[in-house]
């Protein structure tokens, strides 16, 4: 398993690059890279290519993991199938760093469901009705689905909630009182 912290979006909302919003003595990629390397799996962190110069003064080169300009996809699909394609038969444990409220907790049960739900292709967390696929773990066995139909011009949408109806998926509920972890933010606000 190898964890993958989402930074590469446009932050067009917020203004600014998510990942290096200050937070503490830290910044949202930095956080969520600490909280993945918890889970005891080697961590990278997806970018755009924009975005490496500044994330050089965070992390060191190797530890960064570029979009892959050659899938012909945007948005998160192409951080998680650009992970995909650097590490074939591993699974990615993706975490968003806007999510900058995750407990290890919740990360540690995903891990978990990852390990005991073999026959599925992803695990993701149901809050409300709706699945959230930025905080999730993905099998080789689902992304090579995914890369088949993106390949054979058969993938119709890009988003993650598209990609999640075509794989079969264990959803865990997120227990009572921790629902706030999944709080996403869009704009300035949280430090």
């Amino acid at each position: 398993m190898i964890g993958v912290v989402f930074c590469g979006g446009k932050s067009t909302r917020m203004g600014t690059d998510k990942g290096l919003i200050p937070i503490l003595d830290d910044n949202w990629a930095s956080l969520a890279f600490k909280k993945l390397s918890n889970l005891g799996i080697p961590v990278k962190v997806s970018i755009n290519s924009d975005q490496k110069l500044n994330y050089l003064n965070f992390f060191a080169e190797e530890q960064l993991l570029p979009d892959n300009l050659s899938l012909h996809v945007a948005g998160p699909l192409l951080g998680l199938l650009t992970a995909h394609v650097q590490y074939p038969n591993e699974s990615i444990f993706v975490l968003a760093c806007d999510l900058p409220l995750m407990e290890v907790g919740l990360l540690k049960r995903l891990q978990l469901a990852e390990e005991n739900e073999p026959e599925t292709d992803a695990i993701v967390y149901l809050n409300s009705g709706n699945v959230e696929p930025l905080c999730a773990a993905y099998k080789p066995t689902g992304l090579v689905k995914v890369m088949s139909e993106l390949r054979s011009n058969t993938l119709r949408r890009h988003s993650m909630k598209h990609v999640l109806s075509l794989l079969k998926v264990h959803q865990l509920d997120i227990p009572k009182g921790e629902e706030q972890s999944f709080t996403n933010f869009n704009t300035q606000g949280i430090t």
